[in-house]
C-alpha cells in the first residue's frame, strides 16, 4: 500500500507560526501534525509514503525524515505553483500508478479515534464495495451551512459537494482529511492543477463513478487553521488525556512513538505537557493549560496561560504569554 500526504499550502492563517515551517511540519503537542495522519494511514502498512511540497520544503522533508518508520520508502514530489488537492496526486503519479488503491491524506490533519483499527476497516469497505474513492467523513458543527460538507444519501454515496444538496433527503457531513482512491482515479484527473472534490470526483460521478462517504462518529477531527483554533484544539486534546478512556489511548499511542519524552514533566490532570528536554525554571506559572516542546526555555518568574511553547522557544524571565503559541 502507498500513501500520499498532502503538504503544499502556505498556511497563511496561521502565521507568524507557518514563516519558519510549512504547516504539517508544526508540532500540536509536541508532534509534527503530519504525524497523525502517518500514524493512522502506517496501520495499513504503508510501503511507501510520499510527501508532496511547496512552502519550505526543506521543513517538510525534515520532520517527514523523523515521523516516517525507516522501513518505509520515503519520496517527495515538489511544486513551484500549487497545484491543488488534485494536482498534487497528478504530481505524485510516478509513485502511486501502479497501486490498486493508494491512500491520500492532508498533511496537516490532526484526528483522532476511539477504534485503532478505523482505517484498516475504512479500506475494507473500500475494496469490497469497488468505489472510485472511499471519503472518511464526520459530522460536524455548521458543515453544510457556514461550511462546505460532503453529501450522502442513505446509501453512504457522495451526491455533491458544497453548502447545497443537488436533491432532497441528503445529510452533509465533513470529510475528515483521510480517503482511499482507485487506480481508475487517472482516467479521471486532468494534467496540472485541479480540486480533487470539485473538478475530478464532481466529473467522474457524473459519468457513472461510486464515491462514498465512510462515517465515523467515534473520532475526533481537529481545526488547526490559525492560532486561537489551534490553541483550542490544543486544549481539547489535554482534556482528553485527563479523562482517559480510548481517546487518551489514542493520543498515548501517538505522543509514545513520536514524542516519548513527556512522561517526567507532564501532568495531564493539570493539563500541563512538557518534554523531558525542556528547561522550566523554578518560579515560573503556568495556569489552564500548557505544553512545552523540546529545547524550549521558560525563565524564571515567566506566567503562562492557556499557551504553546513550541520546541526550540524561548520565553524571558519575567514574560507573561496568555492564549499565545510562542515560537
Amino acid at each position: 500500500m502507498r500513501g500520499l500526504i498532502l503538504a503544499a499550502g502556505l498556511g497563511e492563517r496561521l502565521r507568524p507560526l507557518t514563516l519558519k515551517r510549512a504547516k504539517p511540519a508544526i508540532e500540536f503537542l509536541n508532534m509534527p501534525m503530519m504525524a497523525f495522519p502517518y500514524h493512522w494511514l502506517d496501520t495499513v502498512d504503508l510501503t511507501d509514503v510520499v510527501f508532496n511540497t511547496h512552502h519550505l520544503p526543506d521543513s517538510i522533508r525534515t520532520a517527514a525524515m523523523h515521523v516516517v518508520k525507516p522501513t518505509s520508502q520515503l519520496h517527495f514530489t515538489h511544486e513551484d505553483a500549487i497545484l491543488g488537492s488534485g494536482g498534487g496526486i497528478w504530481n505524485a503519479r510516478f509513485h502511486l500508478q501502479w497501486d490498486d488503491t493508494f491512500a491520500v491524506a492532508n498533511g496537516d490533519g490532526v484526528v483522532i479515534f476511539e477504534e485503532s483499527d478505523t482505517i484498516e476497516q475504512m479500506l475494507r469497505f473500500h475494496r469490497r464495495e469497488g468505489a472510485l474513492a472511499t471519503l472518511l467523513v464526520c459530522p460536524l458543527a455548521g458543515v453544510g451551512t457556514r461550511i462546505p460538507g460532503v453529501w450522502l444519501d442513505k446509501y453512504g454515496e457522495v451526491s455533491n459537494f458544497g453548502k447545497e444538496p443537488a436533491r432532497n433527503y441528503l445529510e452533509c457531513l465533513h470529510y475528515a482529511s483521510i480517503m482511499f482512491v482507485s487506480r481508475r482515479i487517472w482516467d479521471y484527473l486532468p494534467d496540472g492543477p485541479s480540486n480533487i472534490l470539485y473538478d475530478v470526483f464532481a466529473a467522474a460521478m457524473a459519468k457513472g463513478e461510486r464515491v462514498l462517504g465512510y462515517r465515523v462518529d467515534a473520532m475526533h477531527w481537529f481545526e488547526t487553521g490559525n492560532a486561537a483554533e489551534y490553541l483550542a484544539a490544543t486544549r481539547s486534546c489535554l482534556e482528553l488525556l485527563r479523562a482517559g478512556g480510548r481517546y487518551a489511548e489514542s493520543l498515548r499511542s501517538l505522543l509514545d512513538r513520536f514524542a516519548p519524552e513527556y512522561r517526567a514533566q507532564s501532568d495531564f490532570n493539570s493539563l500541563k505537557l512538557i518534554d523531558a528536554g525542556a528547561e522550566v525554571a523554578a518560579g515560573v506559572k503556568l495556569d489552564d493549560f500548557s505544553v512545552i516542546g523540546r529545547d524550549a526555555r521558560v525563565e524564571s518568574s515567566a506566567h503562562l496561560t492557556g499557551s504553546v511553547v513550541l520546541p526550540g522557544a524561548r520565553v524571558i524571565s519575567g514574560a507573561a504569554h496568555r492564549a499565545e503559541v510562542v515560537i
